[in-house]
Order: C-alpha cells, then structure tokens, then sequence
C-alpha cells in the first residue's frame, strides 16, 4: 500500500508526554481524521489507547491518579529508585485495551522500541497492543526489557525520541509533537535517578534537532513543558492542559493539513 493520509508522530517524556492526551484530545474535538499514529515512550502509550479508541478514558484514570498524592508519590519513588517493572502499568491500562491486537487498530499504530541485541530501531506494527507498548515505554535502568522473539527491546526514545522520519514513510503528511521542553533545567539536590534522566533529556534533545524542516506537508509542535519533571505526577492536569494549548495554537494548520 503506498502513502496516504495523515500521521501523527508523537515523542516520548515520561510525565510530560502525558500532553500528547491534550493534543489529540484537540484533534477528537475537532473530527481531524488521523490515518497513522506513530509513538515513542508515553507516546507509544498514549498513541496506542487512542487508535484503540479509549482516548477519553485513559484521561479520566490519569487525573484520578494524580490527584490521589499518596498512590503518586509512592508510583514516583519507586520509578526514580528503579523498583518497579512495566507490569505496574500494564495493570492500570489494560482495562482499556482488553487484549487488543495492532492489526485491528484504526488508524493504524505503530509503537518505536530500540533492540538491545542488535542496537536497532524496531517499529512494533503486528500483535498485542499492552506488550509492545510496554517495550516501547521502558526507560532502560527503570524497567525490565521486554522480550519479544528473539529481540530484547527498551525504550524507543535511546534511538528515536520522536519518529517523524518513520511516520513520513507511512503518510503523505505529518504533524511531529515534542513533549520534551527545548531547554532543560538542571535541579540542584538531585539524586542519581535525577541525573540520570537530565543526561538523558539532553540527549533526547539533541536527537530531536529544532523542527526547523520547513516541508509543506510536515507541521512540527513545541508543548511548553519547561519546568515539569520526568516524574511529576502531580503536574498531570497541567500537562494535558499543555497539550490542549498546542495544538489549539496551531489548529488552522492542523486542520489545512488534515483536509488537503
């Protein structure tokens, strides 16, 4: 099948990605027909509860979470300490995908995951939804890697922090969303854990360049996430409210992008 239609790419960000429910809880809004979701990480995850449809619900566990501060503050310790497995997170979604295989996504999903074995980029596209989302998500020295074939698969995000290339073989048009903040903000009185995701911010960053392609079928979207920690849970609602902002400010876009 050759390209068609529209795909949206959306990056990783721990908490932060959590904004990627405002953006496309904008598009839902606003009937914007997505062809293809292409995710990373939290953008694996989000992207995925939305082409299985379940957008609206994921939202309402999300902020049910975040404003219990004791079941965030405890989820937050153990991610930073590096106690805890995606098992925790495939507890709290699952209820919203009931087994769902990719195959019977609309629009079509694809999470990005990196191969340890063989240091490749891998784009999850075939079987369950929960398992290849959790490869997607696991941040390497927070999670296990997830073991699919023969391939032993981490976070997408230490290769492809935000897949636009790959979302552009899949559509003839493509709207790229960061959720990571353009500048990082280094905290005094850090931990290890701390460090450690800092470095990989910076990192992610770079990988990410600047969005300064000026193609006529690509939109690139900056949230405002400057500030909001990795595991800021208390930080939820305003983050989605982000992401709500985002993609307001570039709707007209979207929606050229979308129609054309």
């Amino acid at each position: 099948m050759g390209k068609r239609g529209l795909a949206i790419a959306l990056s990783g960000g721990s908490v932060r990605g959590l904004a990627h429910i405002g953006f496309l809880e904008v598009l839902q809004e606003n009937n914007i027909k997505v062809d293809y979701i292409v995710g990373t990480s939290m953008g694996a995850l989000v992207g995925g509860v939305y082409a299985a449809g379940k957008l609206d619900e994921l939202k309402k566990k999300i902020l049910k979470l975040s404003k219990n501060r004791i079941l965030s503050l405890l989820l937050s310790n153990r991610m930073r300490k590096g106690n805890t497995d995606t098992k925790e997170i495939e507890k709290f979604i699952e209820p919203l995908i009931k087994g769902r295989r990719m195959e019977t996504l609309n629009p079509r999903f694809t999470a990005i995951a990196t191969d340890l074995i063989t240091g490749n980029e891998v784009y999850l596209e075939k079987g369950y939804l929960l398992k290849n989302i959790s490869a997607s998500i696991s941040i390497p020295g927070i999670f296990q890697p997830i073991k699919i074939g023969k391939m032993l698969l981490v976070d997408g995000g230490v290769i492809d922090p935000l897949p636009e290339e790959y979302a552009l073989k899949k559509a003839e048009k493509v709207i790229a969303v960061n959720a990571m903040p353009r500048k990082i903000i280094f905290k005094k009185g850090g931990d290890t854990k701390d460090i450690i995701f800092e470095a990989i911010a910076i990192m992610t960053n770079k990988l990410i360049g600047v969005g300064k392609d000026k193609r006529e079928n690509r939109l690139f979207v900056q949230i405002k996430t400057k500030g909001i920690d990795s595991f800021d849970f208390k930080s939820v609602e305003k983050v989605i409210k982000l992401g709500r902002k985002a993609a307001k400010k570039h709707l007209k876009r979207i929606i050229e992008l979308s129609q054309s």
